[in-house]
């Protein structure tokens, strides 16, 4: 506020009444200098009548003047019959120069009509505002007003004292000062849009506001209020009064209030407390932030520090932000509630966008990376300006392999080095004061997905005091609870795992309890599998990775048997759900079990490494698979060689080599006969079922689909049923028998869902929507459709939402919505493209061919079908061929005809 407008107290009529009160209290003769005190407060009431004409500036010296003047004169401040200390003496003197400085500049000043504005006026103006801000901060801290704040009575007159004191001591603030030690807003900064907009919108109400950011290091706490103090609403309403303080290294309340008294410029050898309290308050309608409060919080003298925001609380005009790691909020403060919750990790989405605005480029690894990092905003910024120089894929490997190291700059300031970042938080007080903090914060960098903290007992029984030690780890946030899990950032595991290592009792404890917990896989198939699934999706990342940890401990080798049966079942669980990436587990086994010597079980990853590839990745696949075969035939193990066979039958099916697949399958078939391993047996005739369907040899491919369908019923095994009877349906569906197709795949359906098989129910939902496209039930066909495009996309299943997108294109078509149409039939065959799959670029082409036609473009149709007749040639579907060569001549008689 102005200086000019808030001085009820500086008028003529009310500085006249205090003297008289003042000289009313008078019994005895007055000293010289008190005579001295009444001469010159007349000599103020003078002038504050002369300034009134005068411009603002000087009529606001005047006002200034008149409330000193006043306040000396009030009760409780100097009694004219009480001796005048060594401060007060100070205090009159200067007031008595003051005032006589004052009457000299109006004396020299011309009439205001005549007088120009000059610099010399200027400067001498300029230098009575700061001699009576001066005097000013003095009166507030005065040692009669110290020594009366003991007293009730004296403690309210001292708050009216600083509250009308208020507008001067603002002034005593340099008007730059403030301005200044605001941080500028990021130059990059995403995700954190909605909240910035809405700690904007309390902060610029009427009412103050009390605003906590928490979260762990380098989240983004600070950049969040940097962006919210440059916010142009803020800066409208706060103006030059908003002061960011750092309180970084402060470890005490003093420490706290002595920074912000060098930045409120007190007087040394003030009151710091009183001093900054009177400043704060004089600012009017003030912001004040407390960035990285934490070191001062979690410290012994935390109780003095929460005393102190309160206080500041308690100023009714400032509002008050603070920076804090951790989850907890000081006590004393009435928080709001829009950031009760500490700040979260970054989207996906958020943290690509961060990135692109500071690298502006990207390809296929910068996701990888980014999960990697786990929406940690400082390790996204600090990794992309790295990315400024070399490519997500060296990131990545660069990353797995220098780990945290990689993201710190030469400076190896808090805010340029996560190293220091976290070590700031591994050193603070709070794990000081808790010896099995780090204890558990090492087992929580093998855990990925976090703990349950009800379950810390169970996990690590030997731990005392497990969940008091979590709760250290929450509040200086090196650990978040969500959902009752304990768990750390990416960024903060990895440096945990190369600095503070997890090892003895609590590591072997650690592995025995996810070990064990592979055994659900067990349960795949049956009545309990779908409780399996939930638990092992749950805690699949943590099994993961306490496995890989195994497998690259050199001195692990005691329980290699327990270590290889608990991997076999996670990646087991891993393959039939298509969830998670056992693919860098099965690899770090392989390479384990080679360095021992044992060569059967490397074998077997290597086969197992190759079935999963030959998901997506079929040609590396067939490589792999074709490799572990020949290590099986070294080996002599007919049937692990039998199996690598089957496995490479159904990869050369995606690759639509359809007669290699089938002359494997046979083989493979044959083999396991001889053995005797019925089961082998059955799934080969499955997979040659399957392998029929695609060469449109129907009857063929249902003959052995019900066969295989009846002898896995018999074996007992309910997954494998299930997909033979999908697979019937879809072969109904060729034959056009869409009656019985439907049930078929219905039921299928509710099977996959009674085992809790996700992949298994999308796939019938493809062919669910496909049927009932035949049907012409469009409406519902495109929502199963879109559900299971949305299912596939989850699963990171390219080929099946590829498969989706291409049918719901063509339902589109028949629909007649033609440019949806078009977009998504132009996808699919891109992803086809991708994916390497010739068969649905085909199939793409095709239907895109048939959109032509409908919107009468005869010669790109033309073009389209050549293509598509070439590949159905080279895969060997000869009647969808036939289909091609057909609508080709009829395009090019109706050409012929037309021209």
């Amino acid at each position: 506020m102005s200086t000019a407008s808030g001085l009820s107290s500086g008028k003529p009529a009310n500085l006249r009444d205090k003297l008289a009160q003042w000289k009313a209290g008078v019994s005895s003769q007055l000293d010289p200098l008190k005579e001295r005190l009444v001469e010159t407060t007349n000599k103020v009431i003078g002038i504050h009548e002369l300034v009134q004409e005068q411009r603002d500036d000087i009529r606001e010296v005047g006002e200034k003047l008149a409330l000193i003047n006043g306040h000396v004169l009030s009760p409780g401040h100097l009694s004219p019959n009480s001796d005048v200390d060594e401060p007060t003496l100070k205090l009159l003197q200067e007031l008595i120069n003051a005032a006589a400085d004052v009457d000299a500049f109006l004396k020299s000043l011309r009439p205001p009509a005549k007088r120009r504005y000059n610099f010399d006026e200027s400067n001498e103006l300029t230098k009575l505002h700061k001699e009576l801000d001066s005097i000013m901060s003095q009166l507030a801290l005065s040692h009669t007003v110290g020594t009366g704040a003991r007293v009730e009575g004296v403690v309210l007159r001292v708050d009216r004292l600083e509250r009308e004191t208020a507008g001067f001591l603002a002034e005593q603030v340099p008007e730059a000062l403030l301005l200044a030690e605001i941080p500028p807003a990021p130059v990059v900064f995403h995700g954190r849009e909605d909240l910035v907009e809405s700690i904007v919108e309390l902060a610029c109400r009427n009412t103050t506001c009390r605003i906590p950011l928490l979260g762990p290091g380098g989240i983004g706490k600070t950049s969040v209020a940097a962006t919210v103090i440059n916010n142009k609403k803020v800066k409208c309403k706060y103006g030059r009064r908003i002061l960011f303080v750092s309180c970084e290294g402060l470890v005490t309340a003093e420490g706290i209030l002595n920074t912000l008294g060098a930045s409120l410029h007190v007087p040394p050898g003030s009151d710091v407390r009183r001093a900054v309290l009177s400043c704060l308050l004089a600012q009017g309608c003030i912001f004040l932030v407390l960035d990285n409060l934490e070191t001062a919080w979690d410290s012994p003298d935390k109780v003095n520090v929460e005393q102190l925001l309160s206080k500041l609380a308690e100023l009714s005009s400032l509002s008050l932000l603070v920076t804090m790691r951790g989850a907890a909020r000081p006590a004393g403060v009435d928080w709001a509630e829009i950031c009760a919750d500490p700040l979260t990790p970054l989207s996906l989405v958020a943290a690509r966008q961060l990135w692109l605005s500071i690298v502006r480029h990207h390809d296929e690894n910068v996701d990888r990376l980014l999960i990697r990092l786990d929406g940690l905003p400082l390790a996204i910024t600090l990794m992309a300006h790295q990315g400024q120089l070399a490519s997500p894929a060296d990131l990545l490997a660069a990353y797995d392999s220098e780990r945290t190291a990689l993201v710190e700059t030469d400076g190896g300031h808090r805010l340029t080095s996560l190293d220091v970042s976290i070590r700031l938080s591994l050193n603070s007080h709070t794990m000081s004061q808790n010896a099995n903090a780090a204890q558990l914060l090492s087992v929580l960098s093998l855990l990925p997905e976090g703990v349950i903290i009800s379950d810390l007992p169970k996990v690590l029984p030997t731990v005392k005091g497990i969940k008091k030690s979590a709760l250290a780890l929450v509040a200086v946030a090196l650990a978040v609870s969500v959902n009752g899990r304990l768990r750390a950032l990416s960024p903060i595991r990895d440096f945990v795992i190369e600095h503070l290592p997890p090892d003895g009792i609590t590591l072997r404890e650690l592995r025995a309890h996810y070990m064990v917990l592979t055994d659900e896989a067990k349960k795949l198939g049956t009545d309990q599998s779908s409780q399996a699934i939930t638990l092992l999706s749950i805690e699949f990342g943590n099994i993961n990775s306490v496995l890989r940890h195994c497998w690259k401990d050199a001195s692990y080798g005691t329980d290699v048997e327990e270590l290889h049966v608990a991997t076999t079942w996670l990646s087991t669980f891993s393959f039939f759900t298509d969830f998670g990436d056992c693919l860098p587990l099965l690899e770090d086994a392989r390479k384990a079990l080679e360095s021992m010597g044992r060569r059967r079980e490397a074998a077997e990853y290597t086969w197992a490494i190759g079935s999963v590839l030959s998901r997506n990745q079929y040609m590396r696949g067939l490589e792999v698979l074709r490799d572990a075969k020949t290590k099986f035939d070294v080996i002599g193990d007919r049937l692990r060689a039998a199996q690598c066979m089957k496995s490479i039958g159904d990869t050369l099916r995606m690759l639509n080599r359809y007669d290699d697949a089938l002359s494997n399958l046979e083989r493979s078939k044959a083999e396991f006969e001889i053995i005797g391993d019925r089961l082998g047996a059955v799934q080969c005739m499955q997979s040659i079922g399957n392998t029929l369907l695609m060469l449109h040899l129907y009857d063929d491919a249902l003959s052995n689909l019900e066969g295989a369908k009846a002898q896995f019923e018999t074996i007992g095994d309910r997954l494998s049923a299930a997909q033979c009877m999908r697979s019937i349906g879809d072969t109904m569906r060729m034959l056009n028998w869409y009656d019985d197709a439907l049930p078929n795949l219905e039921q299928a359906k509710a099977e996959f869902e009674t085992i809790g098989d996700r992949l298994g129910v999308a796939q019938c939902m493809k062919s669910i929507g496909v049927t009932l496209r035949m049907l012409d039930r469009y409406e519902d066909a495109l929502s199963n459709l879109e559900q299971a495009k949305g299912e596939f996309e989850t699963f990171g299943d390219r080929l099946g939402a590829a498969d989706c997108m291409q049918s719901i294109g063509d339902t589109l078509r028949i629909l007649h919505r033609y440019d949806d149409a078009l977009l998504s039939l132009e996808q699919a065959k891109t992803d086809f493209e991708l994916i390497g799959d010739r068969l649905g670029i085909a199939d793409s082409g095709r239907y895109l061919a048939y959109l032509a036609i409908d919107e009468g473009d005869s010669e790109r149709a033309q073009v389209l079908f050549r293509e598509c007749l070439s590949l159905y040639e080279e895969i060997g579907i000869s009647n969808l061929a036939q289909e091609c060569r057909r609508v080709l001549e009829e395009l090019q008689s109706r050409t012929r005809l037309s021209g």
